[in-house]
């Protein structure tokens, strides 16, 4: 399962779009303020998001590195990272010397999913493979306000990638 965690209105809007494509995706916290997940089966992605419309904006991109103690995790994370720069994008490593408060924070974050992570903004947590005991590796994907059609093309471009 894709778990995608938005607002109350890019969760209606998600739920518009999926019903639109013939898909069943409900909301049970549907109206109710604040961050809360929604979960889609693999593939619903690559439907739901062109009809969200608009093209998705290009967003500044961050990823997490060094600051992962799990060496499988941390290679996910340098995978989607590399996959994302396939496709144009600039990603940066958050990690690096110097990066500190002096830039601006990227629009979007590429970083270790966890089981349950505390959702402070809009996220899509990805399963990208298993680690060497069978347990599932996610890469969560985050955005910065304005960019929740973005997050989910990104996604989608991971999820295209890990079937």
């Amino acid at each position: 399962m894709v778990a995608i965690a938005a607002t109350a209105r890019w969760r209606a809007r998600i739920v518009a779009a999926a019903a639109s494509a013939g898909i069943t995706l409900t909301d049970p916290q549907a109206g109710v303020p604040g961050i809360r997940v929604l979960a889609c089966t693999p593939g619903a992605l690559a439907a739901i998001v062109p009809r969200l419309g608009g093209p998705p904006a290009r967003a500044a991109i961050g990823a997490h590195s060094d600051s992962i103690a799990d060496l499988e995790l941390r290679d996910a994370v340098a995978d989607v990272a590399a996959l994302l720069s396939l496709h144009g994008n600039v990603v940066l490593d958050l990690d690096a010397p110097g990066h500190g408060g002096a830039r601006a924070r990227p629009d979007v974050v590429v970083s270790a999913g966890v089981d349950r992570p505390e959702w402070t903004e809009p996220a899509v947590t990805l399963p990208v493979g298993t680690d060497r005991r069978g347990g599932p590796l996610t890469v969560a994907l985050t955005a910065g306000p304005g960019f929740e059609r973005t997050l989910l093309e990104l996604a989608r471009l991971v999820e295209a990638d890990a079937a």
